[in-house]
């Protein structure tokens, strides 16, 4: 719950409520150390001396938060001394003050903030800070007796030019169409010299490209796609930023392309995203469509590996992606990917090749295609730009990943969730002749795809063969409508973010 909130500075009239606050929530489980004592005695001396600052939260007239940054080396600081009223927990007052410091620890220059904590006895805060985005990293021996965990969250410290005019107010946020408007800024950073150069933040504009870049000719193009998401008290989370970060490495990798070091790709996403944050739409099922790529530069058209690349992240608000139930075809002419082939990357050239077939599908009276291995047996990969799944006697099944298929975020995050509903998910061979017969069984009960832009879309008709199987009209208890709603419950802040899967900004 949001609460009005006035932050402010160090004030000395607050001496005592920072000193009472920090007490009662450190004697409730430990005592005073020598450290807790002088830090609080003295703030002046122990936090603001060395340029530091203190933070209260007031309500009305009165302090019912605290929190202290004290600088520990260059452009770092430790978050400490974070304390809140009992009265006042749980009413979101620790979100917006350690949003606060967060913001206060940027103005004093910081790049890097840390902090130390207890998993046993502050397990909610613990939660807190990994929400917004605060790492684990290893607890050094001696510094706190009580600390069993420290954590770490790297600030932006790219450069930012802004666009002198921004097109937020000429656009109406709940008026969208997928994939058609930009937002103010992106980032663009270059590979050259055998290391990923320091990213920029420039205003929104053409690339300028000689015809010979070797993207254009050889396929060296990788990206992904993810979403923010306006939380219930105001903010923006993105979500599972770690794993797409894994993933378009492993894209690099197949693409013979340069991997990007431990914390670059999170830190220019967060920082693009941070930025342009009013950007993020509030409406149901809408989000700030993140999309970052990687291709090859080197002007040349002899077949080789580029030497240098260009990662560029640009960001544009979307609705909800399809609107109805979709009418699609097993494919069995046309393949995706081939054993030994890219399809586990996210590669350009799988989506391109991708467009013919689908567009006979769509000429003949249906939305998207299955694709299959092209085995006699038809084993199911994909469908369209998206995962498949099914509930096929009261189970999830979707197939099991391979150099074939891409492993979905989406597709992993409802796997995560099935048992949270109260079903089994299996990962397994599924042939279409195993759909033709459990249809025939009245068992397979539902179909969706499962994607970034659509989250789930369910199946109305799947075309097997001569085999039209009609699926039952979707219901508000269907597993594809239920896990939808938790999802997004979980990406907007209105439930608990159990496996941690927001970085709130």
């Amino acid at each position: 719950m949001h609460i009005d909130l006035t932050i402010e500075r160090w004030n000395p009239k607050y001496r005592n409520a920072f000193f009472e606050l920090n007490r009662a929530w450190i004697e409730a489980d430990y005592p005073l150390e020598e450290i807790d004592i002088n830090v609080l005695s003295d703030p002046e001396i122990h936090i603001l001396s060395d340029g530091g600052s203190i933070l209260s939260a007031i309500a009305g007239e009165e302090v019912v938060g605290v929190v202290a940054l004290r600088a520990v080396g260059a452009h770092e600081f430790e978050l400490t001394k974070m304390a809140v009223d009992v009265p006042w927990r749980g009413r979101g007052v620790g979100k917006q003050l350690l949003r606060a410091a967060l913001d206060e620890a940027r103005a004093l220059g910081a790049h890097r903030v840390i902090l130390y904590s207890n998993t046993q006895t502050s397990g909610p805060a613990v939660a807190l800070y990994r929400k917004m985005g605060f790492q684990e990293i290893p607890l050094e021996a001696g510094k706190y007796k009580r600390a069993d965990i420290k954590m770490e969250r790297t600030l932006n410290t790219i450069p930012i030019r802004k666009t002198a005019k921004s097109r937020l107010p000429e656009t109406d946020l709940s008026k969208l169409t997928f994939g058609t408007i930009v937002s103010d800024h992106m980032l663009v950073a270059d590979y050259k010299n055998g290391a990923w150069q320091p990213p920029e933040i420039t205003p929104y504009e053409n690339l300028s490209l000689p015809p010979s870049t070797m993207a254009l000719h050889y396929g060296q193009i990788v990206w992904e796609g993810m979403k923010a998401f306006r939380l219930k008290d105001g903010g923006v989370s993105i979500f599972r930023i770690g794993r797409h970060a894994q993933r378009i490495n492993r894209s690099l990798v197949r693409m013979a392309m340069p991997t990007m070091p431990d914390g670059y790709f999170e830190n220019c996403v967060r920082a693009l995203v941070a930025l342009d944050r009013d950007w993020v739409p509030g409406s149901p099922g809408s989000a700030l469509y993140i999309r970052p790529l990687v291709f090859a530069t080197d002007a040349m058209y002899g077949v080789k590996i580029s030497d240098t690349y260009r990662f560029v992240i640009f960001t544009g608000p979307v609705p909800p992606f399809y609107a109805n139930p979709l009418k699609v075809k097993v494919e069995e002419k046309f393949i995706r990917a081939a054993h030994g082939g890219t399809g586990a990357a996210k590669c350009a050239g799988n989506y391109g090749g991708a467009l013919y077939p689908a567009k006979l599908a769509r000429e003949a009276g249906f939305d998207q295609i299955i694709w299959t291995d092209l085995s006699p047996e038809l084993n199911i990969e994909e469908s369209g730009t998206m995962n498949v799944m099914f509930v096929i006697d009261g189970k999830v099944v979707t197939p099991g990943l391979s150099d074939t298929t891409l492993d979905g975020i989406t597709r992993d995050s409802i796997l995560a969730l099935a048992p949270e509903l109260g079903y089994t998910a299996e990962q397994r061979p599924v042939s279409a002749f195993e759909l033709v017969e459990a249809h025939k069984r009245g068992v397979l009960q539902e179909a969706f795809g499962a994607g970034t832009a659509a989250v789930t879309i369910p199946f109305e008709l799947i075309q097997v063969k001569e085999h039209a199987l009609k699926l039952a009209p979707v219901q508000p208890d269907f597993f594809s409508v239920r896990v939808r709603e938790l999802l997004n419950e979980i990406r907007t802040g209105q439930r608990p973010d159990t496996h941690h899967w927001n970085t709130v900004l």
